[in-house]
């Protein structure tokens, strides 16, 4: 496995939504979706708030071919896509991963 992508988005039922989509296309191989985050940020000078849904998007895609892919259904205006690089997977889920991708 060469990377996690860590993206955000509004609410658990987008998330779900997306989650299966990928998975459907082949894309991905698992998602994990974490609800009800509470994101606080500063815009227009004021600090907000806002319950998110976090996506842990495990692939075997590079980072620009998996942002192009979320910028196709992503549902904010600037959303938030990060790489998270992973060296050592144990073998048995590459296995698993490669089998079931």
């Amino acid at each position: 496995m060469k990377i996690k992508i860590f993206y955000t988005t509004c609410d658990s039922t987008f998330a779900k939504k997306l989650a299966k989509k990928l998975l459907l296309e082949k894309r991905v191989i698992c998602v994990n979706v974490f609800k009800n985050v509470e994101s606080f940020y500063s815009e227009d000078k004021l600090i907000k708030s806002t319950m998110e849904s976090v996506l842990i998007i495990k692939t075997f895609l590079n980072k620009p071919n998996i942002e192009e892919l979320l910028q196709k259904h992503h549902n904010y205006s600037i959303p938030f896509i990060a790489e998270i690089l992973v060296n050592d997977v144990n073998d048995k889920y590459l296995s698993w991963a490669k089998k079931n991708l």
